[in-house]
C-alpha cells in the first residue's frame, strides 16, 4: 500500500480540504450523518478520492497511483481520506469508482493472450479492418495491431446469410479439430465471432460450447454476448477488447473487493462504465470493455449534472488534465453519447459519453516545425520527466512552464506541497526563446496563444461541427488545469461565459458521486413500414424482461428510455432517436434529428430502423450540494503577484477561493487559487461565485 499521509488536515470557513494544516484544526464529518458518500478515481498519476456527508460537505484528498497494483492507491485513500473526516469503512452508504485498468491495459499491451474462432474465409477481418484511414496522406502511418494475432485465429465451417438464415451449418466435429492446435498457445480467452451472427447467435452460442469441451484455454465468450450488432469488424473488435482486458480487470475488482471488506466497508459499490453509469463489480467483470472511458466519463458526468442544476441549455465539458484535453457536449444536462468510439485506435462498438480527447494539456511540449513555425503538443512531458518547473529532469518547455514564466503560476502547487522551479523555467525559455528571437515573456505567451488555438479547434469540433452556435454555449472548465485556459477560451470563442465548479481538480471523482445506475440492450432489427413498429414492441418487452432479471433492486424507482437506431435507406451510418410506435411520428423525430446533425432532411427517401435498444437508469438520490451562503461575499486579496500580460507585467492580485462566498465578485486580472488548481482571470472579465460556490466568468461591462 502507499504510505498514508499525516492525519491532519486543513479546513477554511466550511469547507474541508485534505492537505496538512496550518496552524488551524478542522471539525470532523457529524458521526450522526446518515449518509457518506465516496468516489475514487484512479489516474495514471494521482488517485483522486471524494468524500461527501449528509449536508453536502465535501472533503476532497489526492495520493500518488500505483500503476503496478491500482487497487492499492484506492484502498489507501479510502482508509486514509475517512481517517482524516473522523469516519470509517463501515459507515459508508455509498462508493463508487472510476478506473483506468482496461485503459491502459489496451494502450500499453499488456493484457491477456486472445484467441479467435471466426467464419471460414474471415480470418483476416481484425487486419484489414474497414476504409477509413488514420491519415490518408501519410504513407508511413500504420494502423495499431490487433490485439489477436493471425497464428490465434482459426476458421470454422459455417456461414448465415444477413438475414440469420443458415446457409451452412456448423460441422462441430471438424472445429473440435481445428481449435486443438490452439492449445500450444496457452491462451486465456478465445472469442468465437461469426459472421451475421447478430442476427442469429445459435451458430456461436454452440461453437462456444464445442471450444469449452476441447479445453484450450480457460475462457471462451461469444461476441454476440458482448455486442450483438451489425458491422463485423467493430463487433469482433469490440469482443477482442473484452477479452484483451478480461482477466486483468477480473482480478484488479477480486482483489479490490477483498481489500474493502478487509477495510470494514460493507455497502456494496459500483463501477463507472463508458456510458456514463454505474454497474455492479460482478457485471463490470463480465463485460470490462464497458470501463474502458469510464476515466473520461465521470467528469462529463458531473458537469452534466451542475449544468443542469444552474440551468445552462447548451454546456461544452473540458477537462484538461498533464497530457490531453477531453472535450464533451451537453445538451438541457445530457451529454451527447456515441456508439462507436474508439482506445488505441481500435473501434469500440459499446455505448459511450460522445468525448473529444486532443494532445493537449499542461505537460504539453513546444516545439518548432521544419517551417520554423511555434507548435505545441500532441507530444507531452507526462508526470515523468514531466515540465521543467517540476524538477524531475524535464528539459523541453511546456504549457505549464509558460504559466509559471508568465506568473499564472506561483512557486507552489497543492496547498505547498509542490514545489514549483520557477528560475528553471524560466532560464530554459530564454534559451529557446533565442533560437526563435523572443524574450521568455513573449515566447510564453506564444506558447499559450498556440495551445489556445489548439483547444478551440477542439471545442468546434464538438459544437460547430454539429451546427451549434458557440456563442450560445457556457464552458464547464474543469482539470488541474482547465481553470487556468478557460478565461482564454471563453473570451477567444466568444462564448457565454466560462464556469468552474468548486473542485475542479477533483471534478471527476466528485462527478461520479451523483451517477445513475445503467443498463443497455440491444437487438438487431429490420423495419421499413409502420406495420413492423408491433414486432419492435414485443421485442423492447423482451429487453425489459432482461433487465428485471438483471437489476440489483427491481422495486427502486427506474426508468426505461426506448432508442432506435434509424437512416434513410441506403445510408451506411444510422441515428439513434426516441422511439414512437407511429410510424409518422417516428419519421418525424428521424428527420428533425437528422436536419439538427446534417442541415437536411429527405422527405423522399425511405426510412429504416435497424436496432432497437433500451436504456435502464436507475437515478441514486443526489446527495446535497454544499453552500457557500453563510461565508461573507467581501475577500482580499492573500498576496500580489507580477503577472505578464499582453507584452507588459502587471501587479496583479492573487485570491484564496477558499475565502468566497456567496455573490462574491472579482475584477480581473486576477489569480484566484485553491487546492486543486489555479484560476486566471483576465483584465476584460470579472467573475462572480454563487451559492453553491460555483464561479461564473464573464467579460466585464463598462458599468462594472
Amino acid at each position: 500500500m502507499s504510505p498514508r499521509r499525516p492525519s491532519r488536515y486543513h479546513r477554511k470557513n466550511s469547507r474541508t480540504e485534505l492537505y496538512p494544516a496550518k496552524g488551524r484544526d478542522a471539525k470532523m464529518m457529524s458521526q450522526t450523518d446518515g449518509q457518506l458518500h465516496m468516489a475514487v478515481d484512479t489516474g495514471g498519476t494521482f488517485t483522486d478520492v471524494a468524500v461527501r456527508g449528509e449536508d453536502g460537505q465535501m472533503s476532497v484528498w489526492k495520493l500518488p497511483s500505483t500503476p503496478t497494483a491500482p487497487d492499492d492507491a484506492v484502498i489507501a485513500g479510502v482508509e486514509g481520506a475517512l481517517e482524516r473526516v473522523g469516519r470509517s469503512p463501515g459507515e459508508l452508504t455509498r462508493f463508487v469508482h472510476g478506473s483506468t485498468v482496461a485503459t491502459n491495459t489496451v494502450i500499453t499491451r499488456d493484457g491477456a493472450r486472445v484467441g479467435m474462432v471466426t467464419t471460414r474465409g474471415f480470418r483476416d477481418v481484425l487486419a484489414i479492418a474497414h476504409q477509413s484511414r488514420p491519415a490518408i496522406y501519410d504513407q508511413h502511418k500504420r494502423r495499431p495491431e490487433p490485439l489477436i494475432p493471425k497464428e490465434a485465429i482459426v476458421e470454422a465451417s459455417q456461414r448465415m446469410d444477413a438475414d440469420g438464415a443458415v446457409l451452412v451449418d456448423l460441422d462441430e466435429v471438424s472445429l473440435a479439430e481445428t481449435v486443438k492446435p490452439l492449445a500450444t498457445l496457452e491462451l486465456d480467452v478465445i472469442v468465437v465471432s461469426f459472421l451475421n451472427a447478430y442476427v442469429n447467435p445459435e451458430h456461436e452460442q454452440r461453437a462456444v460450447a464445442v471450444v469449452q469441451d476441447a479445453g484450450v484455454a480457460s475462457q471462451v465468450v461469444a461476441a454476440t454476448s458482448i455486442s450483438a450488432e451489425m458491422r463485423e469488424y467493430e463487433r469482433s473488435s469490440t469482443a477482442a477488447i473484452n477479452a484483451y482486458v478480461s482477466p486483468k480487470i477480473t482480478g484488479y475488482i477480486q482483489r479490490l473487493e477483498q481489500g474493502l471488506t478487509a477495510a470494514g466497508m460493507k455497502t456494496s459499490w459500483r463501477m463507472m462504465q463508458s456510458s456514463g453509469g454505474l454497474l455492479s463489480p460482478s457485471d463490470a467483470a463480465d463485460h470490462p470493455a464497458r470501463t474502458v472511458l469510464s476515466g473520461l466519463a465521470g467528469g462529463v458526468v458531473g458537469a452534466a449534472n451542475w449544468s443542469q442544476h444552474l440551468g445552462l441549455q447548451r454546456t461544452v465539458s473540458f477537462d484538461i488534465g498533464g497530457t490531453s484535453t477531453d472535450i464533451a457536449l451537453i445538451r438541457d444536462g445530457v451529454p451527447d453519447e456515441t456508439l462507436a468510439s474508439e482506445i488505441a485506435g481500435l473501434p469500440l462498438k459499446l455505448p459511450a459519453v460522445d468525448v473529444h480527447t486532443i494532445g493537449a494539456g499542461g505537460g504539453s511540449i513546444a516545439w518548432l516545425d521544419p517551417g520554423g513555425g511555434l507548435r505545441v503538443g500532441p507530444h507531452s512531458a507526462g508526470a515523468e520527466p514531466g515540465p521543467i518547473s517540476y524538477q524531475r529532469g524535464g528539459k523541453a518547455p511546456t504549457v505549464t512552464d509558460a504559466h509559471v514564466v508568465l506568473g499564472r503560476l506561483g512557486h507552489e502547487l497543492l496547498g505547498g506541497e509542490f514545489q514549483l522551479d520557477a528560475a528553471a523555467a524560466r532560464n530554459a525559455m530564454v534559451a529557446w526563446g533565442e533560437t526563435i528571437g523572443l524574450s521568455a515573456e513573449d515566447t510564453a505567451e506564444g506558447i499559450l496563444r498556440v495551445i489556445t488555438a489548439t483547444m478551440s479547434r477542439g471545442i468546434r469540433k464538438v459544437s460547430v461541427e454539429r451546427g451549434i452556435d458557440l456563442r450560445t454555449c457556457d464552458l464547464m472548465a474543469f482539470g488541474g488545469a482547465g481553470p487556468l485556459h478557460a478565461a482564454d477560451l471563453a473570451q477567444e470563442l466568444g462564448m457565454q461565459s466560462a464556469v468552474i465548479p468548486p473542485r475542479p481538480g477533483i471534478a471527476s471523482a466528485v462527478g461520479m458521486l451523483d451517477a445513475p445506475i445503467r443498463h443497455d440492450y440491444a437487438t438487431s432489427v429490420e423495419a421499413k413500414t409502420g406495420a413492423a413498429l408491433e414486432k419492435l414492441q414485443q421485442i423492447f418487452e423482451t429487453m425489459r424482461a432482461r433487465a428485471a432479471e438483471q437489476l440489483d433492486d427491481p422495486q427502486a424507482e427506474t426508468n426505461y428510455d426506448l432508442l432506435v437506431d434509424a437512416r434513410y435507406i441506403g445510408q451506411s451510418y444510422e441515428l439513434t432517436v426516441e422511439f414512437d410506435a407511429d410510424w409518422e411520428r417516428q419519421r418525424a423525430i428521424f428527420e428533425d434529428m437528422h436536419e439538427q446533425n446534417y442541415g437536411f432532411a429527405d422527405p423522399d427517401a425511405l426510412m429504416e430502423i435497424v436496432v432497437a435498444r433500451l436504456v435502464v437508469t436507475q437515478q441514486l438520490e443526489h446527495g446535497a450540494l454544499e453552500s457557500v451562503a453563510s461565508i461573507t461575499a467581501d475577500v482580499t486579496p492573500s498576496s500580489h503577484r507580477d503577472v505578464y500580460i499582453d507584452g507588459a507585467w502587471r501587479d496583479v492580485p492573487i485570491y484564496d477561493r477558499a475565502t468566497f462566498g456567496a455573490k462574491t465578485v472579482i475584477a480581473g486580472p486576477a489569480v484566484i487559487e485553491q487546492f486543486d488548481s489555479t484560476i486566471y482571470l483576465r483584465p476584460d472579465q470579472m467573475a462572480e461565485n454563487d451559492t453553491y460556490d460555483f464561479l461564473h466568468i464573464r467579460q466585464a461591462t463598462e458599468q462594472e
